[in-house]
């Protein structure tokens, strides 16, 4: 099975491992968007719940697979939701790392150093059409074959599962920040960090995931906000969800 891997980014993810959980370190948009990722996670998953279900643990039962884990920022927040969480990632020191953190944050959390192709050559734990619940969040930007990524989701959920992925948006603005005002001007990302030709718009996403099975239709946008001082000590201000999709964005639907 081919591989979706970019080696230069998953080098460029590896080498800095160690700043996972520093909130104002390269990860601090990610912490910073972490709350906004899990309210769209949370609505969207009410779809595949039972009724009676719903309350403070939401996923509870649920088993969940985290694509692109990285030091287990979402991966924490669905666990304590109730989920039965499976984290993967190619970079090995982000996966010791996650599992550093979960234990001493005492969380059992599967972690597992590998990519979505190598989990579905994992036979014997019968891995396909397996997971309830199966999240991409900014990870689509970063992978070698969007094709072969999507077809891979789909073949990980299970029919009648919820597929969410958070990404950039291929937009003016989506660039403008998402690239060259992150990276070369507040400097929150190391430079490197993207590849525009790799963002894609929700009409694409949408019209590609169809083609594996995967229904999206509901998208929201991400917005960061910006304060004075978030300027001045070069971070992000808070995200909020939005009608405004043009830099950052959710998109979430049933596999078939």
């Amino acid at each position: 099975m081919t591989n979706t891997v970019d080696k230069k980014e998953i080098e460029q993810f590896s080498s800095l491992s160690n700043q996972w959980w520093n909130m104002s370190g390269p990860f601090s948009a990610l912490h910073k968007m972490s709350n906004v990722r899990i309210e769209f996670i949370k609505q969207n998953a009410t779809r595949i719940l039972k009724k009676e279900k719903i309350g403070v643990n939401l996923l509870d039962g649920l088993n969940c697979l985290d694509v692109g884990c990285g030091g287990g920022i979402l991966s924490e927040k669905l666990k304590r939701l109730g989920a039965n969480v499976t984290g993967i990632d190619a970079s090995k020191t982000s996966i010791d790392i996650a599992k550093e953190h979960a234990k001493k944050s005492r969380l059992k959390i599967n972690y597992k150093n590998m990519t979505t192709s190598k989990l579905l050559e994992i036979k014997e734990e019968k891995i396909l059409n397996k997971f309830d619940l199966v999240i991409a969040s900014e990870v689509i930007e970063h992978i070698y074959s969007r094709k072969i990524f999507l077809s891979d989701i789909s073949n990980l959920c299970r029919p009648g599962g919820l597929v969410v992925f958070t990404t950039i948006n291929n937009s003016f603005l989506g660039i403008l920040l998402g690239k060259y005002f992150a990276e070369d001007i507040l400097k929150i990302l190391p430079k490197g960090t993207h590849e525009v030709k790799k963002f894609i718009s929700p009409e694409n996403l949408a019209k590609e995931a169809e083609e594996h099975g995967i229904i999206l239709d509901n998208f929201t946008g991400f917005t960061p906000t910006f304060r004075f001082k978030n300027i001045i000590n070069k971070e992000f201000g808070n995200f909020k969800l939005t009608s405004n999709m043009q830099i950052n964005y959710g998109a979430a639907g049933i596999k078939l």
